[in-house]
């Protein structure tokens, strides 16, 4: 017998995670999903519960969270109580805070020697003045709070730059600046689940030139670069992930061939394009950790 639960964010996309507890009941005797909404926190003589409707979730086998930055204050707290615990999850607190700050996620992998795109972060217009005359135009501007290709603009002037940090000043928003990299509106997608990965090559919509699913884009399984794969299971080993999304981009101003540009905690499965495949394997990674911890 084992059960997971499934932690959604606040705002959850149905479709993804329908199919997410779809292949968690083919793996799993029980299956919970709950929002992160509707969870609450108890601290009481030093001893931690999650519940949900009277049931604490720590008494789970497993537990798969799949929120993201609008959930930061909650998830964070939330994940902490999950590490101190004995349930499985393929995620770690440590990652989470890394990989929902774009800066610091590829500041952190490029201290390891793995090749990232050229990145920098500032909070002043001014400051960002000095990072594009380094740059130099197009570059990439990244909202540190923006997720699914929203807050990522391309700029390609002084004019473009200025309305764009005339707002961010506004709203006191930290932004993150990136070499603008030639892909063709391509990237791909390596899927790490455990040491397995499944590469995937997404291109943008006509005219777009963010390789993004979710703005309309396709993806497609391809046979992946064994290179660039293993540096995907690097990435995710360093951020404490078992299983997460690794985004490349391919270029040759890099002796590797690609750079990375984002890595992903609680990737979508783009199941318009690959059906249960991603959500499949995730289910039965989990599934199997849970029966080797359990044979200890």
């Amino acid at each position: 017998m084992a059960d997971i639960v499934i932690i959604a964010s606040t705002h959850y996309n149905k479709g993804n995670n329908k199919i997410f507890i779809e292949e968690a009941s083919k793996v799993f005797d029980k299956v919970l999903f709950v929002p992160i909404n509707r969870l609450t926190v108890v601290e009481k003589n030093g001893i931690s519960k999650i519940l949900y409707k009277g049931t604490n979730i720590l008494e789970f086998d497993a537990c798969y969270p799949r929120f993201g930055s609008s959930d930061y204050f909650m998830g964070e707290t939330v994940l902490h109580v999950l590490e101190q615990s004995q349930i499985y999850m393929p995620v770690s607190l440590k990652g989470y805070q890394i990989s929902n700050h774009k800066y610091y996620t590829i500041k952190k992998l490029a201290e390891h020697g793995i090749p990232c795109v050229l990145t920098s972060l500032s909070a002043s217009p001014q400051s960002m003045r000095n990072i594009v005359e380094e740059f130099g135009f197009p570059i990439v501007l990244k909202l540190i709070s923006g997720f699914g290709g929203r807050g990522v603009m391309l700029v390609s002037s002084e004019d473009e730059l200025q309305s764009i940090l005339d707002t961010v000043h506004l709203f006191e928003e930290y932004i993150s600046a990136q070499r603008f990299v030639p892909g063709g509106n391509t990237d791909i997608r390596c899927y790490v689940i455990g040491d397995e990965v499944l590469s995937v090559r997404r291109t943008g919509a006509p005219n777009d030139w963010r390789a993004n699913i979710s703005r309309g884009g396709k993806a497609e399984i391809i046979e992946g670069n064994k290179k660039m794969e293993q540096c995907a299971i690097q990435a995710a080993k360093l951020l404490g992930f078992d299983i997460c999304a690794v985004d490349f981009i391919e270029t040759d101003l890099t002796k590797e061939g690609f750079v990375v540009i984002e890595v992903n905690y609680q990737p979508g499965p783009f199941r318009k394009f690959l059906g249960n495949v991603v959500p499949k394997k995730m289910m039965e990674f989990i599934r199997k950790k849970v029966e080797k911890k359990a044979a200890k």
